[in-house]
């Protein structure tokens, strides 16, 4: 099995809705905002190769958007992914599957390319995965989430016929397992890479920096708190007690940390590049 980092670019969020009710004195020491109160956020995709499947965990934003939407959040217009594919010697045409932890704008939007006003298949010949919890309830969340889920593009993923639902957590692929998660959205999920001696969590918005592993600093993203809460810390306990390595989405400054047991709870042990784990 082969791990590749991906980069579907960059963007930026207010560190209030990052860290929520914890306040800036403290948070703001560990991930730093700018003057008006951002935080540098990335978008790192993971290229995962075995044997004749090469499946891409999320896809980023893509170039749907209008020149202020993606100034208010930070992205630098450009074709990042299928960049940075072909910099690590893949192509779009190579990928065999798309994995989607959840159907937010920023992790799957980038699945699908807008061509002269008409929408297209970023990926021509994967087939797409997300749960059928996230996907049915994108059909009806609240004014609050609803603006996080763009219809055109994932209505064209399921008219396109290559969507595909999964219903049950367990293993999805040969050594990869998911596991569901409802308390940032209803349905996300998480994968599980184990590859051999170790074992990588793509941690998607379960925990999106190194600054939220520590158990009460949730961000404001999170539809439902309490449950976000209770199943951060039985997972969190978990990934300490088997030495699991969590790899980053959404951290601009690190790719992979673990985690210990502490009087505290579990807390941050060390952070490093997945080059160097």
């Amino acid at each position: 099995m082969k791990l590749t980092p991906i980069s579907a670019g960059n963007l930026h969020c207010d560190g209030g809705a990052l860290f929520s009710v914890i306040p800036k004195v403290l948070w703001n020491k560990v991930y730093p905002a700018d003057e008006n109160n951002f935080t540098k956020l990335t978008l790192r995709c993971l290229l995962v190769e075995q044997g004749d499947k090469k499946i891409l965990i999320e896809a980023g934003v893509g170039n749907h958007y209008h020149e202020k939407y993606m100034q208010n959040n930070g992205i630098v217009p450009g074709n990042h992914l299928e960049d940075s594919l072909n910099k690590n010697g893949y192509s779009p045409e190579d990928i065999t599957d798309v994995f989607f932890t959840h159907l937010h704008w920023d992790h799957c939007t980038g699945a699908v390319k807008n061509v002269d006003g008409k929408l297209q298949l970023t990926f021509p010949n994967a087939k797409m995965w997300c749960s059928r919890k996230q996907w049915e309830h994108s059909k009806i969340s609240n004014a609050r989430e609803k603006a996080a889920y763009h219809s055109d593009v994932l209505n064209f993923m399921f008219d396109s016929g290559r969507l595909s639902f999964v219903e049950n957590e367990g293993e999805l692929f040969p050594n990869i397992e998911v596991r569901f998660f409802d308390g940032h959205t209803p349905g996300q999920m998480i994968p599980v890479i184990h590859t051999g001696n170790k074992t990588f969590v793509y941690t998607s918005d379960l925990i999106p920096t190194i600054a939220n592993i520590q158990l009460l600093w949730l961000a404001a993203y999170d539809l439902f708190p309490v449950t976000a809460l209770h199943e951060k810390e039985i997972f969190m306990n978990e990934v300490a007690n088997k030495g699991w390595i969590l790899f980053f989405e959404h951290d601009f400054y690190t790719e992979c940390a673990t985690v210990k047991h502490s009087k505290r709870g579990v807390v941050l042990k060390e952070k490093f590049s997945l080059s160097a784990s």
